[in-house]
């Protein structure tokens, strides 16, 4: 039998289990900032679909009404936030607005009251008619930003809102 010297392994695997139960437990009571231990929720984009009553009463005075809405996941292509552009003077503009009233979103909406018709005539030709309602349904369709509160609807040549929607009640 030859002596080869003090045995180490016992006394090294012994050193590493106590090394490891010192970091673990130092790790359990370590506080971290709830800013880092709850993931920042990241939020879909979303398309809303506003569908309006609109009436011209006797007097040439319009009202809208708001009728329902449906959401769906998504974005919408080739969308400018402000108009740079306006429409006719009977047009309409929707718009968004934040919690503090600060515009987002711009987007005009064609007179939804004048409607245009083409149909063919006797004589086999085409003719264009246009026909001034006295109520009409619409839809608008919106990229729906997080920070939206209201979607406000008046006319082109206005700024009192014929419509004010908030969107807790969408």
């Amino acid at each position: 039998m030859i002596y080869k010297g003090p045995k180490y392994s016992f006394f090294l695997n012994l050193l590493a289990v106590f090394f490891i139960l010192f970091c673990v437990s130092c790790g359990i009571n370590q506080t971290t900032p709830a800013s880092k231990t709850i993931p920042e929720v990241k939020r879909t984009p979303q398309i809303v679909f506003l569908n309006y009553n609109i009436k011209k009463n006797k007097n040439g005075n319009t009202t809208v009404t708001f009728v329902d809405s449906k959401k769906v996941k998504g974005t919408l292509k080739n969308q400018k936030k402000i108009l740079d552009k306006k429409g006719e003077s009977e047009d309409l503009i929707c718009e968004q607005f934040d919690a503090t009233s600060t515009l987002l979103s711009q987007h005009i909406i064609k007179n939804p009251l004048l409607k245009t018709v083409e149909y063919v005539d006797d004589t086999k030709n085409f003719r264009v008619v246009q026909m001034a309602l006295d109520s009409s349904q619409f839809t608008v369709r919106l990229q729906l930003y997080p920070e939206t509160k209201y979607v406000a609807i008046h006319k082109n040549n206005e700024q009192t809102p014929l419509s004010l929607t908030k969107v807790s009640d969408l």
